[in-house]
């Protein structure tokens, strides 16, 4: 079966992370993704140590599936180029700051008045909350104003969550959009405008937790569940997630650590109760974790019904072989870094699936056939062919 976006084609003029992601994805579904970067290449390919193959790893874990084109935007023959790429594109992504994609010769409004049924993507930091473009779209203060570095630190010190919840967030978002706009094309025969910011993306990651009574300001708790949280084991340095979400759970879970005393206790019988009374709780629960190694509390809980599971490093968790099975991680050969373990397609189609295709372009590798089969003026390919000549790979 044809993949869900075959046929079309995403003009990706992104760089670092939430763009990247978001094309990556169409390129799993399906989409011709052409990567449009400068001479100096995204700058996630200089990203690091480590790096793989001599590329920044975040940029090979986010640009499978794509083809490099090298282009000056601010010479005259790289923005003819970019508007002739963009005549054969169905889709475009940019996330420079506001203003720059119109000084470049390809805002909306330029390149939509060529080719009205263009779906195009805006991914910022922050959208309308800072018009002007003018805040630093950093992680670290994105989770400060969003509020989760104050989450994190559970009321004490402020701690950055160490995922880049808003890049990804923003990501799938992005793709949310794009999809949307390319149903409504097909019913109405144009494109529009996708506009997506890692502000919004990181507030909606926080679901429930943003939402609050006006009246007194009450607000969800960080820690409104107890027990749930990770205990450490008889192993050394080994630790064990627990999550107890019923009445059920949690007599099951008394009956497992050999406490059925604790099912009845006035002060645990209830979720408030349990998280009003934590104090007296927890400290008996650390110790009785102690007693057993966590392979023997992964087998009496599962077995009880707990919600449970081992709190692996990311090394354990990309050395599982059920992971790669089931296709949350994937495996792609890299022509410098050799054989690689990645993420896997996010999207599961059953009839249309996605799938994991070329490895991550080197940079410009695809310069002369995309802007040759674009129509591109012989003497502008060369302009640009003589500028990838002349880059820092």
């Amino acid at each position: 079966m044809r993949p869900p976006l075959d046929g079309f084609r995403v003009l990706d003029f992104s760089r670092l992370f939430a763009g990247p992601l978001c094309s990556m994805v169409l390129a799993d579904l399906g989409a011709d993704v052409v990567k449009i970067e400068s001479p100096a290449g995204d700058d996630a390919r200089h990203f690091g140590p480590p790096f793989l193959g001599g590329e920044g790893m975040n940029f090979i874990a986010l640009n499978r599936g794509k083809r490099s084109v090298v282009l000056d935007l601010k010479s005259d023959a790289g923005r003819r180029a970019a508007a002739a790429l963009a005549r054969t594109a169905d889709i475009v992504i940019e996330n420079f700051r506001p203003g720059v994609a119109e000084r470049l010769g390809i805002g909306h409004e330029q390149l939509a008045a060529e080719r009205p049924e263009l779906v195009y993507c805006s991914i910022s930091g922050f959208g309308a909350y800072d018009a002007d473009g003018k805040r630093p779209a950093l992680d670290l203060i994105l989770q400060a104003i969003t509020g989760v570095m104050h989450r994190q630190g559970a009321g004490g010190e402020p701690k950055l969550l160490c995922i880049t919840v808003a890049d990804t967030y923003a990501a799938a978002q992005a793709v949310q959009g794009i999809l949307a706009a390319l149903l409504v094309r097909a019913r109405d025969g144009r494109g529009q405008r996708v506009e997506v910011s890692l502000l919004d993306g990181l507030l909606t990651a926080q679901a429930y937790r943003v939402i609050c009574d006006p009246e007194t300001m009450a607000l969800p708790a960080w820690d409104d569940t107890v027990p749930y949280q990770a205990f450490e084991t008889g192993d050394d340095g080994s630790w064990l997630a627990v999550a107890v979400v019923s009445a059920a759970n949690w007599r099951a879970l008394c009956l497992a650590l050999e406490e059925p005393e604790l099912a009845d206790d006035p002060r645990f019988t209830t979720n408030p109760l349990r998280v009003e009374n934590r104090e007296a709780l927890l400290p008996n629960l650390v110790e009785r974790f102690r007693r057993r190694t966590r392979a023997e509390w992964l087998e009496l809980l599962t077995a009880a019904g707990v919600p449970t599971a081992p709190v692996q490093t990311l090394q354990e968790l990309l050395e599982d072989p059920e992971m790669l099975a089931s296709g949350s991680l994937a495996e792609l050969d890299h022509p410098s870094a050799g054989r690689l373990r990645t993420l896997g397609t996010p999207i599961r189609l059953a009839a249309t699936p996605a799938r994991v295709s070329s490895s991550p372009p080197r940079l410009g590798e695809h310069t002369r056939d995309v802007l040759q089969a674009a129509g591109v003026a012989w003497s502008d390919i060369d302009a640009c062919m003589a500028l990838l000549e002349g880059a820092t790979v």
